[in-house]
């Protein structure tokens, strides 16, 4: 479940309903966030008109500057496309919790579920799609289980401290969900379509336009699921299996991407993204039954301009992010609405082979109202970045350094740096490294939440490090691979908001003081014959993260273990190709996790195995495929989060088809 709130309800009378129009254009304080926006739309009509002439277009590959040119030193995962295929009718929280060794934080089939990197919480994660943090200015999370994978062409999982690049919140780490538009590919069509049990059905529709110029996407997509697995009570005096009941969920979406080149040198996109979810919140093992529901919608508009010169780069976006929750158990019923605005403008300069600066500026503004607030809060936050990258003549050094200030009224903001590099000891062997200063703003329930809510909370501020090595060998005829990274971190937060009792409610303080470091390891080995190709991988995580601070006069949270934070956790995996096979098994091992701060209470260790196999036909203008995945192989009875159920053994079968119709020269 979503749910915006901080531990209990809390109800008070409404605040008048002010638009985000009226808060927004009639106070002068925000006008920073208009100019920004005229200035991008004045840019547009300055620039010339499109000429008709045929230029040679490269094959484009669009990551996010920051993250390709000014995150060396940095643990950076790529998801691969051969698993990015195989969950084209999954959400995110299934792909990151199979292909990752990422702890998913997951209530069940269907309701939330929340990342965490190296021992930070939900709010330690920024999810950017684009570029642009999606989390919300009320919680400062996202729900990963209601984003459809194949509404983003490529996922990448940044590791550590990266809030000198993408601001607060990207403290434990960041996901990356990209579009990736290729250009003169002709229409393409693609039908995905799965089901599997109780009741799960997925669908999904895309077409694509692609010409030299211009690209024109549509995606659809509907999915389904009665969530209705029978599970054992733990806290039944019998072992009779429970049907779970109130668990259906319906989600809807349509995202259309449309990328025009004006000439060999401007380029300009826009993406709309509309998202409707409407899900029954099942009880936990301690309630009897539940007939809560929470209908979640939300809406996304980005566009971006970028002028590209031979020797400079500059980027214009603006961005419009509109989210509710309507929210009703019987007894209680709210709607939460929270709203933002962002306009960024950055430049690269790359004066030589050897030396680049970046440098912008962002403006964010978000407002938001519920039942829970006094009144409608708003926040309009302006940050100044900068970024320099250095490349040694060898290519062998490749260092980068980055700044950023962020200042918003009434609020002391820390200014916050990084440094890494990597560097080339041999052919085979890399070793990097990172230090940077890490923060994450109290969301709007830590300072407005009523009651409870502390209007004078500070930022949690802190340090991170990480060093690491990646050894990679292939044989001369590259028919045998090997890779293996290791990488040691560290953190230490101040400043950590943490809720607490009070005399009647609980607020929130910062009081917590919070050490994380482990080791990280990923191991891969890839051999080809002929005909078969053979991978084996294996990913660890040994992560400590520990409270430092009394909270309480008799606190006996210090040097323990963080609630929900694996100490232990590994992934290992088996891909085998034979022609149009393809088979794959993975294995999760996800370790103790605490329940109490004092780690006297805990949920029990799990493994889970999965199972996928799948057939591919390839034609010169069509393919078509259709495949089989078994989830919980073993039949293991866990539970992620405490009294929630999972689901035991379980299957999903599905087909998908693809067709590519080339314009000719004529229509081109």
């Amino acid at each position: 479940m979503m749910i915006n709130r901080p531990n209990k309800f809390h109800f008070i009378s409404k605040t008048p309903n002010l638009s985000f129009e009226k808060v927004f254009f009639k106070n002068k304080k925000y006008r920073s966030s208009l100019i920004a926006i005229f200035l991008w739309k004045a840019t547009l009509m300055a620039q010339p008109s499109m000429v008709d002439s045929v230029y040679k277009v490269e094959g484009t590959t669009v990551t996010s500057n920051r993250l390709a040119n000014f995150s060396y030193g940095t643990k950076i995962i790529t998801i691969d496309s051969l698993s990015m295929n195989q969950y084209k009718t999954k959400n995110l929280a299934d792909l990151l919790s199979n292909e990752s060794p990422l702890f998913i934080k997951s209530y069940g089939m269907g309701s939330l579920a929340t990342s965490s990197f190296r021992g930070g919480s939900a709010g330690h994660t920024a999810i950017l799609w684009n570029g642009f943090n999606l989390n919300s200015p009320m919680n400062g999370q996202l729900d990963m289980a209601l984003l459809p994978v194949n509404f983003c062409d490529a996922i990448s999982l940044q590791y550590g401290g990266s809030s000198a690049l993408w601001g607060s919140g990207a403290v434990g780490g960041a996901i990356h969900l990209n579009s990736v538009p290729k250009f003169n590919k002709g229409i393409t069509t693609s039908i995905n379509s799965s089901a599997g049990s109780f009741g799960t059905h997925n669908q999904q529709v895309s077409v694509e336009i692609s010409k030299k110029k211009f690209i024109s996407s549509l995606k659809l997509f509907s999915s389904g699921a009665k969530n209705n697995f029978e599970y054992t009570n733990i806290y039944s005096n019998d072992d009779r299996k429970i049907t779970q009941t109130n668990a259906e969920l319906k989600n809807y979406g349509i995202l259309s991407e449309n990328n025009l080149l004006m000439n060999k040198n401007q380029r300009m996109n826009l993406n709309i993204w509309y998202q409707l979810t409407d899900r029954n919140l099942p009880p936990t093992m301690l309630q009897t039954s539940s007939t809560a529901k929470q209908k979640d919608e939300n809406l996304r508009i980005t566009s971006e301009w970028k002028y590209d010169k031979k020797k400079t780069v500059t980027s214009t976006r603006v961005a419009y992010f509109d989210e509710k929750i309507l929210f009703n158990d019987g007894i209680k019923r709210f709607t939460n609405h929270a709203q933002s605005l962002i306009a960024e403008v950055e430049t690269r300069i790359n004066f030589n082979k050897q030396h680049s600066i970046n440098s912008g500026i962002n403006n964010t503004f978000s407002t938001a109202l519920t039942d829970g607030y006094p009144y409608r809060p708003q926040q309009n936050r302006t940050a100044l970045f900068a970024s320099y990258l250095y490349l040694s003549k060898n290519e062998k050094l490749k260092a980068n350094t980055s700044l950023r200030k962020e200042f918003i009224t009434g609020r002391t903001v820390p200014q916050v740096c990084s440094f890494g590099a990597d560097y080339q000891l041999s052919k085979s062997l890399a070793i990097k490294g990172n230090v940077a200063r890490v923060y994450r703003l109290p969301t709007f329930n830590d300072l407005y939440w009523s009651p409870g809510g502390n209007p004078n909370l500070l930022p949690e501020s802190g340090y991170s490090e990480e060093v690491g090595f990646k050894y990679v060998m292939k044989s001369k005829s590259n028919l045998v691979s090997f890779t293996t990274e290791q990488t040691i971190f560290n953190r230490n937060m101040d400043n950590w908001i943490i809720w607490l009792p009070s005399t009647n409610y609980w607020t929130p303080q910062n009081l917590m003081k919070v050490w994380s470091r482990g080791i990280e390891t990923n191991t891969a080995l890839s051999v080809n014959f002929h005909a078969i190709k053979v991978s084996l991988s294996a990913s660890t995580n040994y992560v400590i993260s520990t409270n430092q601070a009394l909270t309480t006069p008799n606190d006996a949270s210090v040097d323990k273990q963080l609630i929900y934070v694996p100490m232990y956790s590994g992934l290992g995996k088996l891909t085998m190709e034979y022609k149009r096979f393809i088979f794959s098994y993975r294995q999760h091992y996800t370790g103790y996790r605490y329940t109490s701060s004092d780690n006297s209470e805990f949920l029990t260790p799990y493994t889970l195995g999965s199972a996928y196999l799948s057939y591919k036909v390839k034609k010169k203008l069509w393919n078509c495929g259709a495949f089989f995945q078994v989830n919980n192989i073993l039949n293991s009875q866990y539970q992620v989060v405490l009294n929630r159920a999972m689901p035991m053994r379980n299957f999903t079968a599905g087909i998908s088809i693809e067709i590519n119709h080339k314009l000719n020269s004529k229509n081109k």
